[in-house]
C-alpha cells in the first residue's frame, strides 16, 4: 500500500509532504462532494476554532465526551502544532481554506512511544460521507510508518460511526466499557514491504 510521508525541514521548519498520495489530496466523497485532504499546519489554529463553531453540541459531546462553548486560542495553537511524527494530524478542506474535519493521533505516554490516542472530529453536515473512514485510513497508515504499534480511543456509546469503521476495519480491536464511555485499542500491523 502507497502512504503519504511527510517530512520537517529544519530550515525552515514547515512540513513538506512527499510521495502518495500526493499532498493536498482532492477527495471525492460518496455523495460526489470535493475536499481537499492534507496534514495540518501551524496557521490552521484559528481554521480549527472555526470549525469548532461550526459543530452542534452533539458532536462536540460526541468527540470532547462533554460539552465545551469554545476552543480557546491556547488549544488551537497547541493542536496545530504537531511534530508529524509522534503526533499528528490530517485535515479535510473546502474552498482549499474551511476545515470541515480533522483526524490525529497523538503520543500521550513517554514510556510508550509506540502507542498513540487517536480522535477524529468531521462538520456535522459533511458526517455519514465516508470522510472519518479514509481520514483515520489515511492516519493509522500514517502512523505504521512512523513506529505507533498501538492506538486506542475512548470512544462513546452512541458514536456508531466509528464503532462499525472499527468492527468492519478487521484491525485487531480491544474494547471495554469504563465510566460510561467505551476505550478502544487497536494493535497496528506493520505495513508490509513492496
Amino acid at each position: 500500500m502507497n502512504i503519504l510521508e511527510i517530512t520537517c525541514q529544519e530550515k525552515e521548519d514547515l512540513a513538506v509532504w512527499e510521495p502518495y498520495p500526493p499532498m493536498p489530496q482532492a477527495v471525492k466523497l460518496l455523495d460526489g462532494t470535493l475536499v481537499t485532504v492534507r496534514p495540518i499546519r501551524p496557521d490552521d489554529a484559528p481554521r480549527l476554532q472555526a470549525l469548532f463553531g461550526q459543530l452542534s453540541p452533539s458532536t462536540i459531546y460526541m468527540r470532547f465526551l462533554g460539552y465545551r462553548k469554545e476552543l480557546a486560542d491556547e488549544q488551537a495553537a497547541r493542536l496545530a502544532n504537531v511534530d508529524y511524527q509522534k503526533h499528528m494530524a490530517l485535515v479535510a478542506t473546502r474552498n482549499r481554506e474551511d476545515i470541515v474535519a480533522v483526524a490525529r493521533y497523538g503520543v500521550t505516554r513517554p514510556n510508550e512511544p509506540d502507542h498513540a490516542e487517536v480522535a477524529i472530529v468531521v462538520e456535522d453536515q459533511y458526517q455519514g460521507r465516508g470522510l472519518g473512514a479514509l481520514l483515520l485510513r489515511w492516519l493509522l497508515a500514517y502512523a505504521r510508518t512512523h513506529d505507533i504499534r498501538t492506538i486506542h480511543a475512548t470512544v462513546h456509546p452512541n458514536n456508531t460511526q466509528i464503532l462499525r469503521f472499527i468492527e468492519h476495519s478487521g484491525l485487531p480491536a480491544e474494547k471495554k466499557l469504563e465510566g460510561g464511555a467505551w476505550e478502544i485499542q487497536v494493535k497496528l500491523e506493520p505495513e508490509p514491504a513492496s
